[in-house]
Protein backbone atom coordinates (compact mmCIF):
# COMPACT_ATOMS: atom_id res chain seq x y z
CA UNK A 1 0.00 0.00 0.00
CA UNK A 2 0.70 3.67 -0.61
CA UNK A 3 1.64 5.93 2.43
CA UNK A 4 -1.40 8.11 1.42
CA UNK A 5 -3.46 4.80 1.26
CA UNK A 6 -2.18 3.54 4.62
CA UNK A 7 -2.95 7.05 6.38
CA UNK A 8 -6.24 6.96 4.98
CA UNK A 9 -7.10 3.50 6.52
CA UNK A 10 -5.24 4.34 9.56
CA UNK A 11 -7.60 7.28 9.88
CA UNK A 12 -11.03 5.21 8.97
CA UNK A 13 -9.76 2.65 11.96
CA UNK A 14 -9.35 5.72 14.18
CA UNK A 15 -12.54 7.07 14.00
CA UNK A 16 -14.73 2.87 14.11
CA UNK A 17 -12.46 2.48 16.86
CA UNK A 18 -11.04 -0.61 15.05
CA UNK A 19 -7.74 -2.73 15.75
CA UNK A 20 -5.39 -2.84 13.35
CA UNK A 21 -2.67 -5.38 12.28
CA UNK A 22 0.21 -3.03 10.74
CA UNK A 23 2.76 -4.76 8.42
CA UNK A 24 5.84 -3.14 7.78
CA UNK A 25 7.82 -2.87 5.19
CA UNK A 26 11.15 -2.80 7.22
CA UNK A 27 13.16 -5.93 7.07
CA UNK A 28 12.95 -7.61 9.92
CA UNK A 29 10.34 -5.21 11.84
CA UNK A 30 7.60 -6.15 14.06
CA UNK A 31 3.88 -6.41 12.96
CA UNK A 32 2.45 -4.18 15.26
CA UNK A 33 -1.35 -4.89 16.74
CA UNK A 34 -3.42 -2.03 18.26
CA UNK A 35 -5.98 0.25 18.29
CA UNK A 36 -5.25 4.01 16.13
CA UNK A 37 -5.58 6.45 18.70
CA UNK A 38 -3.30 9.39 16.40
CA UNK A 39 -2.44 9.74 13.31
CA UNK A 40 -0.33 12.78 11.78
CA UNK A 41 1.46 13.17 8.51
CA UNK A 42 4.24 11.23 9.75
CA UNK A 43 3.52 8.92 12.91
CA UNK A 44 0.67 7.26 14.13
CA UNK A 45 0.04 6.36 17.47
CA UNK A 46 -0.82 2.22 18.60
CA UNK A 47 -2.53 1.77 21.66
CA UNK A 48 -0.68 -1.71 21.56
CA UNK A 49 -2.45 -5.07 21.92
CA UNK A 50 -0.82 -7.50 24.24
CA UNK A 51 -2.57 -11.34 24.55
CA UNK A 52 -6.08 -10.17 25.75
CA UNK A 53 -5.14 -6.36 26.81
CA UNK A 54 -2.95 -3.28 26.27
CA UNK A 55 0.33 -2.73 26.69
CA UNK A 56 1.47 1.07 26.37
CA UNK A 57 2.07 3.07 22.74
CA UNK A 58 3.79 2.54 19.96
CA UNK A 59 4.56 5.49 17.91
CA UNK A 60 5.33 4.22 14.04
CA UNK A 61 6.81 6.36 11.00
CA UNK A 62 3.80 5.97 8.33
CA UNK A 63 7.06 5.60 5.97
CA UNK A 64 7.76 2.42 7.40
CA UNK A 65 4.11 0.97 7.24
CA UNK A 66 4.13 -2.06 4.41
CA UNK A 67 -0.18 -2.65 4.80
CA UNK A 68 -2.93 -1.81 7.39
CA UNK A 69 -5.48 -4.71 7.93
CA UNK A 70 -8.36 -3.10 9.47
CA UNK A 71 -10.00 -5.83 11.93
CA UNK A 72 -12.79 -4.85 12.75
CA UNK A 73 -15.40 -4.03 16.07
CA UNK A 74 -16.14 -7.58 16.57
CA UNK A 75 -13.26 -9.19 16.47
CA UNK A 76 -11.53 -11.59 19.33
CA UNK A 77 -9.49 -8.76 20.89
CA UNK A 78 -12.06 -6.09 20.48
CA UNK A 79 -14.81 -8.33 22.09
CA UNK A 80 -12.24 -9.58 25.23
CA UNK A 81 -11.02 -5.60 25.99
CA UNK A 82 -15.23 -4.89 25.61
CA UNK A 83 -15.68 -7.98 28.16
CA UNK A 84 -12.87 -6.53 30.64
CA UNK A 85 -13.86 -2.71 30.58
CA UNK A 86 -10.60 -1.67 28.86
CA UNK A 87 -10.53 0.69 26.08
CA UNK A 88 -7.64 2.06 24.19
CA UNK A 89 -6.47 5.82 25.80
CA UNK A 90 -4.99 8.39 23.28
CA UNK A 91 -1.40 9.13 24.43
CA UNK A 92 -1.26 12.91 23.96
CA UNK A 93 2.03 13.45 22.58
CA UNK A 94 3.29 16.10 20.37
CA UNK A 95 3.81 14.57 16.50
CA UNK A 96 4.67 17.59 14.70
CA UNK A 97 8.18 16.90 14.98
CA UNK A 98 10.52 13.65 16.11
CA UNK A 99 12.07 15.91 18.29
CA UNK A 100 8.74 17.40 19.78
CA UNK A 101 7.77 13.77 19.62
CA UNK A 102 10.66 12.78 21.71
CA UNK A 103 10.10 15.94 24.19
CA UNK A 104 6.88 15.36 25.18
CA UNK A 105 7.44 11.58 25.65
CA UNK A 106 10.01 12.18 27.58
CA UNK A 107 8.15 14.67 29.54
CA UNK A 108 5.25 11.92 30.12
CA UNK A 109 7.46 8.43 30.95
CA UNK A 110 10.62 7.89 32.58
CA UNK A 111 11.96 5.56 30.12
CA UNK A 112 11.53 5.52 26.28
CA UNK A 113 12.84 2.34 24.07
CA UNK A 114 13.65 4.17 20.53
CA UNK A 115 13.55 1.81 17.71
CA UNK A 116 16.20 2.67 13.91
CA UNK A 117 15.47 -0.63 12.57
CA UNK A 118 16.13 0.66 8.72
CA UNK A 119 19.67 1.10 10.09
CA UNK A 120 19.84 -2.02 12.52
CA UNK A 121 16.67 -4.29 13.11
CA UNK A 122 18.10 -6.16 15.63
CA UNK A 123 18.92 -3.04 18.25
CA UNK A 124 16.50 -0.65 20.39
CA UNK A 125 17.89 1.58 22.72
CA UNK A 126 15.69 1.95 25.89
CA UNK A 127 16.47 4.33 28.61
CA UNK A 128 16.14 8.24 29.35
CA UNK A 129 16.88 11.16 27.34
CA UNK A 130 19.51 13.08 28.02
CA UNK A 131 19.60 15.92 25.47
CA UNK A 132 16.97 16.25 22.30
CA UNK A 133 18.30 18.87 19.32
CA UNK A 134 16.37 18.94 16.23
CA UNK A 135 19.17 16.33 14.66
CA UNK A 136 20.01 14.20 17.40
CA UNK A 137 19.16 12.53 20.79
CA UNK A 138 21.59 11.61 23.77
CA UNK A 139 19.87 8.70 25.53
CA UNK A 140 21.28 7.31 28.83
CA UNK A 141 20.89 3.82 28.55
CA UNK A 142 18.80 0.99 30.57
CA UNK A 143 20.14 -2.16 30.37
CA UNK A 144 17.71 -5.44 30.12
CA UNK A 145 19.09 -6.21 33.46
CA UNK A 146 17.61 -2.72 34.57
CA UNK A 147 21.20 -1.54 35.24
CA UNK A 148 22.09 1.65 34.23
CA UNK A 149 24.75 2.94 31.70
CA UNK A 150 27.99 5.23 32.70
CA UNK A 151 28.25 6.48 29.23
CA UNK A 152 25.59 8.05 26.82
CA UNK A 153 24.17 6.99 23.28
CA UNK A 154 23.43 9.17 20.15
CA UNK A 155 20.60 8.42 17.70
CA UNK A 156 20.03 10.51 15.10
CA UNK A 157 16.55 11.52 14.75
CA UNK A 158 16.17 10.75 11.04
CA UNK A 159 16.92 7.03 11.39
CA UNK A 160 14.20 6.53 14.44
CA UNK A 161 11.58 4.61 13.20
CA UNK A 162 9.75 3.58 16.48
CA UNK A 163 9.15 4.71 20.19
CA UNK A 164 7.51 2.37 22.35
CA UNK A 165 6.11 4.16 25.59
CA UNK A 166 4.13 3.34 28.56
CA UNK A 167 4.22 -0.54 27.95
CA UNK A 168 5.28 -3.70 30.52
CA UNK A 169 8.84 -3.89 30.04
CA UNK A 170 9.77 -0.27 30.23
CA UNK A 171 7.65 -0.12 33.51
CA UNK A 172 9.25 -3.13 35.02
CA UNK A 173 12.46 -1.98 33.66
CA UNK A 174 12.08 1.69 35.62
CA UNK A 175 10.47 -0.11 38.71
CA UNK A 176 13.57 -2.21 39.05
CA UNK A 177 16.44 0.31 37.76
CA UNK A 178 15.02 3.69 39.26
CA UNK A 179 15.86 6.80 37.71
CA UNK A 180 19.24 7.32 36.58
CA UNK A 181 22.00 8.31 38.45
CA UNK A 182 22.83 11.86 38.93
CA UNK A 183 26.11 13.05 37.36
CA UNK A 184 28.89 14.78 40.33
Amino acid sequence: MGRKRNRRELTAAHAASEPVLARRNVWKADHLEGFVVDVDEDWVVLNLVYDVGLNGWSVVRIDTLREIERQGPDTFIARALDWYGEQPTPLEVDLESTADLLRSAAARFPVLTLYTEVVDHTVCVIGRPQRITEKKIDVLELSSEAAWSSKQRSLRLDDITRVDVGGRYETVLHHLGGYPPVAH
